[in-house]
């Protein structure tokens, strides 16, 4: 498919094709920023609250598309509209309301006294936030199409779905009182992933599209970001025993999957998870202060001994190319994100990257 705003796409997708397999094509993928050629031409509406800013379609995908008529999309980078109310989207099925919070983020009010309580309930589909996110889906693709993609909406399942329904601190507590019952309901929740990934996916395949997420990776098939962040809270044993089996769950219902390893708590985990057959790819975010990305050399280069792809998320060039001295091209994803180039600096990047993709120094 051809993008109005990406004149190279068909070649991009080509790249995250060969890196799923870990191989490459001309180059590994990268994603980098360049300056933008001016201000974007926001429109001028007031809202009451930010919610109501929010849950404006209209209003967000204008926005959307004013800032896009001032990027350029240089080397992997690619236009991709998120439908998005927050991350605890899925929360809202089982009941949950959202308090939005400036214009990032918004967090769900916990609604549930027990985890028992929840494997009385199934999702409503008919919500108010899901019908915006299926909202925002459609006139998405229709607003975009030959423009810009639309990716899947951010779904946090599993262990991270009961935590926002709990509350993170209650959920833990829960674990060491009642673990059997927080076992059912991570089971329960889990009977419902595939039919909310499959109510988005569908709308975006039969518009013709590659599959995108959150993250700006490309597929052509069913693809998605999969993750617990929860299970930086919880030991090994515990990992294998509950969050494990439905993760796999999830992974069985996908052509292809990365796993979202969120913090250093979260690596006592990383062994565990390089078993997953089904998992071809490994985002590892090392989260603020914890950088830059050559701190954690040997974690890339665990996962690529494991046959998975990685994303690299470099803080800028110097740290890229440290990356590059020692690690192989083929299944890494450069990501350079503390970085802004001119339209020379990121040509002179991508050169410097295609060499290392010939086995010469970078």
């Amino acid at each position: 498919m051809e993008l109005q705003y990406k004149g190279d796409f068909a070649k991009t997708l080509e790249r995250f094709e060969a890196w799923w397999n870990c191989e490459i094509i001309d180059r590994p993928p990268v994603s980098l920023n360049v300056k933008p050629t001016g201000e974007p031409n926001l429109p001028d509406k007031q809202h009451d609250t930010i919610g109501d800013k929010w849950m404006d379609t209209e209003y967000v995908l204008d926005c959307f598309e004013a800032k896009l008529e001032t990027q350029i999309f240089m080397g992997d980078s690619f236009p991709k509209f998120t439908p998005n109310v927050g991350p605890d989207l899925c929360a809202t099925l089982y009941g949950a309301d959202l308090t939005f919070v400036d214009n990032k983020t918004s967090w769900a009010h916990p609604v549930f006294d027990s985890c028992r309580d929840i494997l009385k309930i199934e999702p409503n589909f008919e919500s108010v936030y899901w019908t915006k996110i299926r909202e925002l889906t459609d006139r998405s693709i229709e607003r975009g199409n030959g423009k810009w993609l639309t990716s899947i909406a951010d779904l946090h399942s599993n262990g991270d779905l009961l935590s926002a329904l709990r509350d993170p601190t209650h959920l833990c507590l829960e674990v060491a009182d009642d673990y059997e019952g927080v076992k059912l309901a991570c089971q329960h929740v889990n009977r419902f992933f595939a039919e909310m990934y499959d109510d988005l996916y569908n709308r975006i395949a039969a518009a013709g599209q590659p599959t995108s997420s959150t993250n700006p990776i490309l597929h052509t098939g069913r693809m998605n970001m999969v993750s617990c962040d929860f299970i930086c809270l919880i030991s090994p044993q515990m990992f294998e025993d509950m969050i494990k089996p439905v993760i796999s769950n999830e992974i069985d219902h996908l052509d292809r999957s990365m796993f979202h390893l969120d913090g250093p708590d979260a690596l006592r985990h990383l062994d565990s998870i390089l078993t997953y057959e089904k998992v071809q790819g490994l985002q590892w975010v090392y989260g603020a202060g914890n950088g830059p990305a050559a701190r954690w050399i040997d974690v890339y280069q665990k996962c690529q001994q494991a046959g998975k792809c990685i994303e690299v998320k470099a803080y800028d060039v110097e740290d890229a190319i440290t990356i590059t001295e020692h690690l192989k091209p083929e299944g890494v994803w450069l990501k350079v994100i503390k970085q802004e180039f001119t339209v020379d600096e990121a040509q002179e990047f991508l050169a410097r990257i295609g060499r290392w993709s010939e086995g010469k120094r970078a």
